[in-house]
């Protein structure tokens, strides 16, 4: 008896949970892309990013660690720390969310010396989370040379996000600049 009860409990189980339910429809391509929740980015992120010799550096390792706070609704600051082949990193970023032109602009200093670099783009996602910041820098000076960077910060996982970097040197091709990953730390 005990197994009957035991065997219609298991088979009527998902009718019972369904019936509390919302009636569910598959997305359709022009569902509105819900606003991506910048608060993602705050705590503690730990990275590490191979980059080529260029006009900012020598090449090798960049590893620290980068720690967001929330300033107010549509403001983040973070605090950069770690090593790069030219020594010890000690930087600050600013990064601002206009939801109305789903648009993030990217104020940072220290990570490259003292350069500081501005960083906008837009960003855009899909109905399953997933989002994407398509960013370019403004022009930076360094060493007699104009440099831009290109790229895209991939919103991967809560656990992990990563950026694909381009560089261009005094109006050339952009070429690949490394592609650094950000893994969520605890902090402390």
């Amino acid at each position: 008896m005990t197994r009957i009860l035991i065997l219609a409990l298991l088979m009527f189980a998902p009718v019972i949970q369904q019936a509390g339910q919302q009636p569910s429809r598959p997305t359709d391509p022009t569902d509105p892309m819900p606003p991506p929740n910048m608060d993602y980015f705050v705590g503690a992120w730990e990275f590490d990013w191979n980059v080529p010799e260029s006009p900012l550096g020598p090449a090798g390792k960049i590893k620290g660690k980068e720690t967001y706070r929330k300033l107010n609704a549509s403001t983040y600051e973070s605090v950069i720390e770690g090593d790069s082949p030219s020594g010890t990193i000690k930087g600050k970023a600013t990064t601002v969310y206009n939801e109305k032109d789903k648009q993030v602009t990217r104020t940072e200093t220290g990570l490259f010396g003292a350069l500081g670099m501005k960083k906008v783009g837009p960003i855009g996602g899909d109905l399953g989370g997933y989002y994407t910041i398509f960013w370019e820098t403004e022009p930076i000076k360094k060493g007699g040379k104009t440099i831009k960077l290109k790229g895209k910060t991939l919103m991967l996982s809560p656990a992990s996000y990563r950026l694909q970097v381009q560089i261009s040197v005094d109006g050339g091709p952009y070429t690949n600049f490394g592609n650094p990953w950000f893994r969520k730390s605890e902090s402390k």
